[in-house]
């Protein structure tokens, strides 16, 4: 089986270029400058006409989205238990992953690409004030979730929990007091500590800051 990534240095692929590093999976990436408007370009679009990352081709077919990326890796490839075991914990995972992405993702995007979504310097700043307040609220919305866990899904590390290391490190980037959500802290901690997450960090050439 082929696998490439197209990614971003610190993007929402991160996540799934964790996973893949995690699977033990061979896999290449393909690095998409998107400060450079890459993600735009004709040869990029042709893999992913919504012109963002991150997208992975196995065998010649286009995955796009995280939580589709994620869950192929870990629910179709369980000898690197990255994928709760029981169903229960597995529809946990989907449903954690989808209200990432469809919820605290928009969020920060509503802060940090607010052109996208309204016209006028005015309501581009009301908007960048109530989307920070709104990020803030979902990551200790998700620190509670956290509470008395070690892993975010079931008893063991699964890809939810590199997916949840994205949105910490972008509190970092917007100055949140990040280390106040003490449980949120404590699982990036140990995710940190990972080795394919250190390799993939090295990789992307990034920090938490």
């Amino acid at each position: 089986m082929a696998m490439k990534l197209y990614y971003a240095p610190g993007a929402c692929s991160l996540a799934s270029h964790i996973a893949l590093e995690e699977s033990g999976l061979p896999y290449e990436t393909q690095l998409i400058k998107t400060s450079e408007g890459e993600q735009r370009k004709p040869e990029y679009l042709a893999i992913n006409p919504r012109g963002r990352v991150p997208a992975l081709v196995v065998d010649g077919h286009v995955l796009t989205e995280n939580v589709g990326i994620l869950t192929f890796i870990a629910g179709g490839h369980p000898k690197a238990n990255l994928w709760p075991k029981d169903t229960f914990h597995q529809a946990m995972a989907v449903s954690t992953m989808a209200w990432i992405s469809n919820t605290v993702h928009p969020a920060f995007a509503q802060y940090f690409r607010t052109e996208r979504y309204i016209d006028g310097d005015a309501p581009r700043e009301a908007l960048k004030t109530k989307a920070k307040s709104n990020y803030e609220g979902y990551l200790r919305e998700i620190d509670g979730l956290l509470a008395g866990r070690k892993w975010a899904i079931g008893d063991h590390y699964t890809v939810v929990d590199g997916y949840l290391l994205v949105f910490y490190r972008w509190g970092n980037r917007i100055q949140l007091p990040m280390r106040e959500l003490k449980n949120y802290s404590a699982l990036v901690d140990r995710v940190l500590a990972r080795p394919a997450v250190k390799k993939v960090m090295a990789d992307e050439g990034i920090t938490m800051a």
